[in-house]
Parts: structure tokens; C-alpha cells; sequence
């Protein structure tokens, strides 16, 4: 091939990939904020739910009291929207949680696979028994 046909196929090929490169980020950054949003709610939903049992525990270590474990709860989750529900039922302290994670991503219809925690433990009271 000559100089000149080489100039010629070099000028054509000029810019071919910017359109490629392009879409290729633009995917690239959507699958790391999707990531990231997994990640989020994964880790929210880990933190949120061990709040809950401690509180679940404390309740039953205290014989059934709730409303310091409610209130403590709420002190470490903060404004965020969980909502913890602790009832003392017989010898067994029963809690329903329910919270609602925040999304990075916009909603793209009603339906979440991720973000909604609705959840139910139940810890036993038990007492100390002398020897």
C-alpha cells in the first residue's frame, strides 16, 4: 500500500470510535451506580435489621420493657423512616419492623425489588435460675 492510500484510509477511519467509547461509558457508569444502589440497600438492610434485634434483646433482658428499646432504637436509626413495633407477648418479646430504604436510582415503576423491609422476630425472656 502506498503513502498516499494509507493518508486516505486513515482520514475515513478518523472519529469511528468516539460514538462506541461513548456508549460504552454511558453503560460502564450505569452498571456501577446500579451496583452502588445494591450495595446501599444491601447494607441498610443488615444495619436496620440488627438495630432491631438488639433492641428485640434488650427488651427481653429487661423483662419485657419496651419503651427504652423503642426509644434507643429510634436514637440509632435516626429520621430515617423505620418504624419498630416491640410487644411483649407471654415469655416471648415480640418485634415487627418495617422501613423503607432510600434509592439512588429513580423509581422506575411501582414495583421494588429492593428497599422495603418488612420483618418479625421473636426473642425469648429468660430468667436466671439459682443453683
Amino acid at each position: 500500500m502506498t503513502v498516499a492510500a494509507r493518508r486516505r484510509c486513515d482520514q475515513r477511519d478518523r472519529g469511528t470510535g468516539v460514538f462506541g467509547m461513548a456508549m460504552g461509558l454511558l453503560f460502564f457508569f450505569g452498571f456501577l451506580v446500579f451496583a452502588v444502589n445494591v450495595t446501599y440497600n444491601l447494607y441498610a438492610t443488615s444495619v436496620v435489621t440488627a438495630f432491631a434485634l438488639d433492641a428485640a434483646r434488650d427488651a427481653a433482658e429487661r423483662d419485657g420493657s419496651t419503651s427504652d428499646a423503642e426509644a434507643n432504637f429510634q436514637s440509632q436509626v435516626g429520621g430515617s423512616g423505620a418504624s419498630l413495633n416491640l410487644v411483649r407477648d407471654g415469655d416471648v418479646v415480640r418485634a415487627t419492623l418495617s422501613f423503607e430504604t432510600e434509592a439512588l436510582l429513580p423509581a422506575l415503576s411501582d414495583s421494588r425489588a429492593f428497599g422495603v423491609i418488612n420483618r418479625t422476630f421473636e426473642v425469648r425472656i429468660e430468667e436466671q435460675q439459682d443453683l
